[in-house]
């Protein structure tokens, strides 16, 4: 038989509507009704707690002859089809700081799936972290809760009060501090299993990046300054590297997130060149904010910095893994803090011909990338 210890997912509760109708599940959206005038499903649902399927079909005939071996497991298939079955796999396990992850994770696997699998490939993950300000120390925190293999942080600015309203990882007492001594002192304290790797560096070139790439999995980019031209320095680093990266920015009240998998999406400078398409004032507004050289007070807002590393944190599970498609692969996925909304962009393609980072073409060849050029930065 192709099932073995079939259940309903213990995420799922299961009840009677009424003597037609039962449910499984309780909330809007998760939710599956099945009419059952007969009551044979339910009475079947219900024997699906972990015992051998062949034990369910004497159970199920004893109580309705009528039923075939190829009725029950049809009724077995219906029930997976709905997403609510899952294999119970007594012999699998975890420690049980992670168990909730792994129930969560039991939502997008289905009986042909291992729920374990998805928690096992973070735990064998290496993560580098490019950052520790307002975005990159709320990611290390969880981060720190999901438990991989090993978080290689890059940051080089010392703890400040003013962090104090958005970092959450740093105390009073560590103002004037370094970020990643802190960091890594914390995160030993909050999880164990995770070993922490820092380096205190300013990036300020791709090699600065790719000395750190060996062995790594995924890459998370939680610096935003320079504005724009950091990015550019990030995206030619992790595509020299051939290492997914998850990109997270902040600006007022909303926030964006975007991943480049080299050679299969567009990358950063594929972007730049979707925009220098299809954009008329692209152009024009890049270089007038490059001009005014805005230099804005801090804005950032500890409960919608944590709407967007929620959702940077998890995109990278979902890249790692794949327990759930990706939201910001190819496109800019956005975050209303203010309205708790979410949309994403257009998605923009890869450029094979033309890209000078993941192509064959030229930076030469299109206008925008001559204002790339900041002092202290080397791109090339």
């Amino acid at each position: 038989m192709k099932y073995n210890r079939p259940r309903i997912k213990p995420i799922y509760p299961l009840y009677r509507l009424d003597k037609t109708y039962f449910r499984i599940g309780a909330q809007l959206g998760i939710t599956v009704e099945f009419g059952d005038p007969e009551g044979q499903l339910y009475s079947l649902a219900s024997k699906l707690n972990g015992q051998k399927v062949s034990d369910i079909v004497v159970e199920m005939q004893k109580k309705f002859p009528e039923l075939t071996v190829d009725d029950i497991i049809s009724g077995i298939d219906l029930l997976d089809e709905n997403n609510v079955l899952e294999e119970t796999l007594p012999d699998e396990t975890d420690e049980e700081r992670y168990l909730p992850n792994i129930s969560y994770f039991s939502r997008f696997v289905g009986m042909n799936g291992n729920r374990f699998e998805v928690q096992r490939k973070i735990h064998e993950s290496t993560i580098l972290l490019l950052g520790l300000g307002g975005g990159g120390s709320n990611i290390l925190t969880l981060l720190a809760g999901l438990g991989p293999k090993k978080i290689i942080i890059v940051d080089y600015d010392r703890v400040e009060m003013g962090n104090l309203g958005r970092q959450f990882l740093f105390r009073e007492a560590d103002v004037g501090k370094l970020k990643t001594e802190v960091a890594k002192k914390a995160i030993n304290e909050m999880n164990s299993d995770v070993e922490i790797e820092v380096h205190n560096q300013k990036i300020q070139s791709p090699e600065d990046i790719l000395q750190y790439t060996d062995g790594v999995d995924l890459v998370i980019c939680a610096i935003d300054e320079p504005p724009f031209i950091i990015h550019r320095v990030v995206n030619k680093a992790i595509v020299a590297a051939d290492l997914p990266c998850v990109f997270g920015a902040s600006q007022v009240s909303r926030g964006r997130v975007y991943t480049v998998i080299p050679y299969v999406t567009g990358c950063f400078d594929c972007l730049n060149l979707n925009f220098s398409k299809h954009d008329p004032k692209f152009l024009d507004q890049f270089v007038g904010f490059r001009e005014v050289n805005f230099n804005p007070p801090s804005i950032a807002y500890g409960p919608g910095m944590f709407q967007l590393v929620s959702s940077i944190v998890d995109e990278a599970i979902r890249v790692l893994t794949r327990y759930a498609k990706p939201q910001s692969l190819g496109t800019q996925f956005e975050i209303n803090y203010e309205d708790g909304s979410s949309f994403t962009h257009h998605t923009w393609p890869r450029f094979e011909d033309e890209c000078p980072t993941c192509g064959n073409g030229s930076a030469e060849d299109w206008q925008i990338f001559q204002y790339y050029q900041n002092k202290g930065i080397k791109y090339d």
